[in-house]
């Protein structure tokens, strides 16, 4: 495992560069998404929530709102290329149905004005935006930052000028990539740490094995298993270290995770398909990578150890068919051994079964040979309770 010690400008182990990060990108991303939030508060104030608001009614008290609702629109009611009706609808979640509208146009006599109503919705963006909004919101209270007042003069810009709505989604893209794993060794310190053993920790992060105490606090790790064995420096060695529910690494390690699903949700990258000519999958791009770091390590994972499956715990195939082999598989601790393994879960034909076995593994060589895929990947995560030990994969 290498040490990141050598990396310019990645100073892990001082807390004022890990605020410098937060202030030069999280703060930027809490901005951008609570522009384009109050943004729609603010036209929701106009047009209404409940559906019933006609677009007449909205023309007489701000009609520089019409070209949210109808700029892009074609005459065959679809929507042009960049609409910024579309655009609107998909961001904000604010619209009124196109056809209809440009049906009733066409009707002699009648104002389609006066019958077309202003709708909201929910979209795949919007809630990315509130999610990304309430993370960076908390990790920037959590370190005593200011978190950005957006200003009503703000809003009335992005009205008078519709092109500024663009430049914010432009900066939330630049902002999620820059905060990702993928490009921030900040956050990849985040996802590093998730479960890892000290040793592993000061291996990778050298500096922090004479900081540690300074600065676990700050960045909100915890304690989460400690071998009972009496060699006190191998104790150390192989604590496991994790996050707490609302520490900065936690937080981080979650904003990301937020970032991954937004940008492998195609309507999210619609909306970025106004400012990129290619989506990108954060998530797929990094796992790609490791891949490819794993296989240049020849490292593959161990065939001894025994995992659990992740279905069992999103519960995306138990208990319903087909039936997809769903189970657990846990390993006792005792001292430094795993002495005992213990299975459950469903056949394919959906009946279930269980077992257990007496077994004899090494817990520092199961820890040494794991600790590689804990530190790059959260495709595998490790659970232990009560001196219960679970790989899930």
């Amino acid at each position: 495992m290498q040490s990141y010690d050598q990396v310019e400008g990645f100073e892990y182990w001082k807390v004022e560069a890990w605020k410098n990060f937060i202030k030069e990108s999280i703060v930027p991303l809490y901005a951008s998404t609570s522009k384009l939030l109050k943004l729609r508060d603010y036209i929701l104030s106009i047009v209404g929530t409940e559906g019933k608001t006609t677009l007449s009614e909205v023309e007489n008290r701000r009609d520089d709102l019409i070209p949210f609702l109808l700029g892009g629109v074609k005459e065959d009611g679809e929507y042009k290329e960049n609409s910024l009706a579309k655009l609107t609808r998909l961001t904000l979640g604010i619209y009124v149905n196109p056809k209809e509208w440009i049906t009733l146009e066409r009707e002699e006599g009648l104002r389609a004005f006066d019958y077309i109503t202003v709708k909201n919705e929910s979209t795949s963006f919007l809630e990315f935006l509130k999610r990304l909004n309430e993370l960076s919101l908390h990790i920037i209270e959590l370190v005593k930052e200011k978190p950005e007042v957006i200003l009503e003069s703000e809003i009335e810009e992005i009205i008078q000028e519709p092109e500024k709505l663009l430049e914010i989604v432009k900066t939330i893209y630049v902002k999620c990539a820059q905060v990702s794993v993928n490009y921030s060794y900040y956050t990849f310190f985040a996802l590093s740490t998730r479960t890892l053993p000290f040793k592993y920790i000061t291996m990778a992060y050298p500096k922090l094995g004479v900081n540690f105490d300074a600065i676990r606090d700050f960045l909100g790790l915890k304690k989460i298993f400690e071998p009972m064995i009496n060699e006190v420096n191998i104790k150390e060695s192989y604590t496991i270290w994790g996050h707490l529910k609302d520490g900065l690494c936690n937080l981080l390690y979650n904003l990301n995770d937020a970032i991954w699903e937004g940008f492998s949700n195609e309507e999210v990258n619609c909306v970025f398909s106004y400012i990129s000519a290619s989506s990108r999958n954060l998530k797929q791009e990094y796992f790609q990578k490791i891949q490819q770091k794993l296989e240049e390590m020849k490292l593959k994972f161990p065939d001894y150890i025994q995992t659990s499956n992740k279905e069992y715990y999103t519960g995306e195939s138990r208990g319903y068919g087909p039936y997809k082999g769903v189970y657990y598989h846990k390993y006792l601790i005792s001292g430094s051994m795993l002495v005992k393994e213990m299975w459950a879960g469903y056949s394919t034909r959906g009946n279930y079964w269980s077992g257990e076995n007496k077994c004899s593994i090494s817990l520092f060589k199961l820890l040494d040979d794991l600790s590689p895929f804990l530190f790059l990947t959260p495709a595998i995560e490790l659970k232990i309770t009560d001196n219960e030990l679970e790989i899930i994969r």
